[in-house]
This record gives C-alpha cells, structure tokens and sequence, in this order.
C-alpha cells in the first residue's frame, strides 16, 4: 500500500516506521527531511503552502494518507485529499474541541487527540501513543478521541494544573 505521511519527522514519526517496517511504500511530508525514517520517500516543502505543497505532490497519488492537521492549511488539506484514493486519517488536536468539536461528531477518519487523565496531573501523548491511535483508526476507518477531552480546566498546561510529561 502507498501511504503518504504528513508530519512523518514530528508526531507522526512512529507511524511512518511502523508503515515502513511493514513493507508500506511511505511518503514522508515535512518541512526539513534530516529526521525522516530510513527507507521513507520524503517531500519537504511547508504544508502550510497550499501553492509549495501542490508543486511537491505533483501528480503523484497515494492510496492511504495519515495527515497532522496542525501542519496543514484548510487549502492544503484538501490537496491532499485529492490526492489520496481511499483511507484519509486526520489527526487534529485537543484545541479542535474548544472550537466546536463537541457540536459535531467526528468526521470519517479523525483522530482526536486529548490528553491523558491521571491523579498526579494530566499529560499529553507520546508520539507512539499517537501513532498507535493514528494506525488503528487507518486500518479501521473508525474515528476516536485518544485520551479526554473534558472537563476542559484539566487539560495539560491550564493555569493551575499539574502537567506530568513522559519521554518519547
């Protein structure tokens, strides 16, 4: 299967080598390519540039695509979603929610990523826990919210609250 991978140095890092690892033929999206996992195609051009992201996509399509929001425009996205034949995951983080996720529901797709709740003080996810997420929701197609989403005063790094964080 040909995956593109948008965020493939950052967050999403862990699930390009896993894709890869499972003998996926990757594309790797990201600004700077030095941290792209060995064996990953890698495009780097700022997402965020919906002229720049078209230009490095070209004509190319892909079958799968896991895609960091944060680093993506709204005009970007749906290049990429052109661009894409089938399973579109979108990971979008805890701050969709104070803009109206509790509204809606998830859209086809979306990783919703929340943080995780514990007596001595709320922390976000690791990478790996994202990427396990994000790879669940591909091979399912099935959104999720990783973590919580409420009551919003625990969230990691409001005033106030205790944030533990873990390693990567």
């Amino acid at each position: 299967m040909r995956v593109l991978v948008v965020g493939a140095t950052g967050i999403l890092r862990p699930t390009a080598e896993r894709l890869v690892a499972a003998g996926h033929d990757v594309t790797g999206v990201a600004r700077s390519i030095s941290n792209m996992p060995l064996d990953a195609h890698a495009i780097a051009v700022d997402a965020q540039d919906p002229g720049a992201l078209g230009a490095a996509l070209g004509d190319r399509r892909w079958d799968s695509a896991v895609v960091y929001s944060p680093a993506t425009s709204p005009e970007s996205l749906e290049l990429l979603r052109d661009a894409v034949r089938g399973t579109f995951v979108t990971v979008v983080t805890s701050a969709a929610a104070a803009s109206g996720l509790g509204n809606r529901p998830l859209r086809p797709g979306e990783l919703v990523l929340g943080w995780y709740p514990s007596p001595s003080g709320a922390r976000w996810h690791t990478a790996r826990e994202v990427s396990d997420a994000a790879l669940q929701v591909l091979a399912t197609n099935k959104s999720r919210v990783l973590g919580v989403l409420s009551p919003w005063g625990d969230r990691p790094g409001e005033p106030g609250h205790q944030v533990r964080r873990r390693q990567h």
